[in-house]
């Protein structure tokens, strides 16, 4: 039978005799050494454990985490922890019931929205840290990466830093491209106020040199307050971050104190006298009231001539404004007009384009069987039945307007156009009716007409032909890059860009049209880096959309595959409105290469 086996440290290493757990042979008094109990092992192992995650912590406490470009983020970084530093490119959105605050930031790469909610979104109110259009902004938080959308969530009000935008003073008409997200200081009268929306209002302004509209969204509200009063007229000061809106600027309000009402006089609630109205008023606010002379309806609205005792002047009355007037159909001649609206020039004539259908009061003429009839004669007798006209108690009202007597000013003959080359045309010959013989090497649509750029070697010009005067153009579908064109107009000035227009569809001759290069179309897979700078042509049916800063990125598809088009604001305004998924065009652009994938930044663009 074999011997039993005992466990090391249960038998005296003298006697041999079994001991158990004793420590000193209770048999021959020798010492046992026994093994270190596991409960000491385990204890080890927990203070080891413990001291490694606290020398973790304390080595990892004082580095920060490194910035991560927007353009970067990909599907392997859902909930990641990341710090993101940029520009706040739109926002704040407020919702006072979920607390939650929404806004963008963009940096070099992209563009991404960002979050906080409730306790953070106190914090950062009560901490006056609110993320605005145009701040600098650094912040630490959580991404969320989903197949359509990618978000960010900020981690804590303490790891948000905002440095806000710097104030500079400009004029309106200096605002171009180059100011977007710059912070500005303009001033200007206060020519209209409409809200296209619930929760965002437009106060259009205005200064000698151009308009532009204020935005001030509800959220702002929530946050800081309400305006302060002004009405129509007023003239005031505003601090605003220059965005764009379908291609034209406009200023985002960041704080109610940035728009500050002005100590001067509301001019534009003063009625001028017609005949003091002059080219230094061009650009203003103005308001007349006299008697209709002229009716006449062109392509784009009415046109209307009233006069006073000291001249007459013609209201344009484009057709939006003109179907809201409740009773349009008094203006005839004989009617009495009150109207309040911009000063401007065409063609040498001042004319008053009022903004809304508010500004334009019209009472109907007094027996206009009578009174519209010409001559003084007949116009006094009428007058002498008025009651109390004789005795001078007479008080003109709605419906007893009476006609006045307006002479005509008289004008100076016009003189001969001169043949000019480009290059000796400049600002001093305003108004100066020019010929001009040139090649057209630019051509884009605007709302109401079109402009060409044209070039004789000795510098360019625009044209501009107004859509009337186009319309009568029998080559007006010959007018276009590369062709050869002689042109009668006058000289004008416009955002310190000088410019031609013609009177008269006769004024537009074509010399020589433009000789179609031979093209060829490329597919988009045998575009390569090879062709990189080189002006390629491709075809194909627009498959995304997408907006950015700057343009549209136009994604383009054709049997072979995909390719994306970036297209710049001064190519993209003519078609924007033509632009759909779908749609079927032909680029011509330049091979470019970004963030690893090839581009083309197109030239043009044609729509088929």
């Amino acid at each position: 039978m074999s011997a039993i086996q005992h466990q090391v440290g249960a038998t005296c290493p003298s006697c041999g005799r079994f001991v158990g757990p004793l420590e000193k042979c209770p048999y021959c008094g020798a010492d046992i050494k026994k093994r270190l109990p596991l409960k000491y092992l385990r204890l080890a192992c927990l203070i080891l454990a413990v001291a490694g995650i606290a020398l973790l912590l304390y080595g990892v406490s004082g580095a920060s985490t490194p910035a991560t470009k927007i353009g970067n983020i990909g599907a392997t970084m859902n909930y990641a922890y990341v710090k993101i530093k940029g520009t706040v490119t739109r926002g704040p959105m407020y919702d006072a019931d979920t607390k939650a605050l929404r806004f963008y930031i963009a940096d070099d790469t992209g563009e991404i929205q960002a979050a906080t909610f409730r306790d953070v979104t106190e914090q950062l109110i009560a901490q006056n840290k609110i993320p605005t259009t145009g701040d600098a902004i650094q912040v630490e938080g959580t991404l969320r990466v989903r197949d359509d959308f990618t978000s960010f969530n900020v981690a804590s009000a303490n790891k948000l830093t905002l440095t806000p935008p710097s104030v500079s003073e400009i004029s309106i008409k200096e605002i171009g491209y180059d100011d977007e997200l710059r912070y500005v200081t303009v001033r200007g009268d206060v020519r209209e106020i409409r809200t296209p929306y619930e929760g965002l209002t437009l106060v259009s302004l205005g200064d000698a040199g151009g308009e532009i509209d204020v935005a001030f969204n509800a959220d702002i509200e929530k946050l800081y307050g309400a305006l302060p009063t002004f009405e129509l007229g007023d003239s005031v000061q505003v601090q605003g971050i220059v965005t764009y809106f379908r291609d034209s600027p406009q200023l985002f309000l960041r704080h109610p104190r940035d728009f500050k009402k002005l100590d001067v006089d509301n001019t534009a609630g003063t009625k001028n006298r017609i005949g003091d109205l002059d080219e230094s008023r061009v650009n203003q606010r103005v308001q007349v009231s006299g008697n209709v002379t002229r009716v006449s309806k062109f392509s784009q609205g009415m046109r209307a001539v009233i006069a006073d005792d000291t001249g007459e002047i013609t209201v344009v009355l484009w057709q939006d404004v003109y179907d809201e007037i409740g009773n349009a159909s008094d203006l005839q001649k004989g009617a009495h007009v009150n109207v309040l609206g911009k000063l401007t020039q065409y063609r040498r004539e001042l004319e008053i384009v009022p903004n809304r259908a508010g500004d334009v009061r019209i009472s109907p003429a007094v027996a206009q069987n009578v009174l519209t009839a010409a001559g003084n004669a007949t116009t006094a007798a009428v007058r002498a039945t008025v009651p109390g006209y004789s005795s001078g108690t007479y008080t003109p009202t709605a419906s007893t307007i009476l006609p006045t007597e307006t002479p005509r000013p008289t004008r100076a003959p016009t003189a001969a156009p001169v043949a000019r080359t480009i290059g000796s045309i400049t600002a001093a010959d305003k108004d100066a009716r020019v010929i001009v013989s040139a090649k057209i090497s630019r051509a884009s649509k605007f709302s109401q007409g079109m402009r060409y750029t044209l070039d004789d070697g000795t510098g360019k010009i625009t044209l501009l032909i107004w859509a009337d005067v186009l319309e009568k153009i029998s080559v007006r579908d010959e007018l276009k890059a590369g062709a050869e064109i002689r042109v009668t107009g006058q000289v004008d000035l416009f955002n310190d860009e000088l410019e031609i227009i013609p009177e008269r569809a006769q004024d537009v001759e074509l010399v020589a049209a433009a000789v179609v290069p031979t093209v060829t179309i490329r597919t988009i897979d045998s575009i390569t880096t090879d062709d990189l700078d080189k002006i390629v042509f491709l075809q194909g049916i627009i498959s995304e959309l997408d907006d950015f800063s700057a343009g549209k990125y136009v994604t383009l598809q054709d049997d072979t595959g995909t390719i994306r088009v970036t297209v710049f604001k001064n190519v993209l305004t003519p078609i924007q409105d033509q632009l759909a998924i779908g749609a079927n065009i032909s680029v011509r652009g330049k091979v470019n290469v970004f963030r690893g994938n090839l581009e083309i930044v197109a030239d043009e663009i044609t729509i088929h």
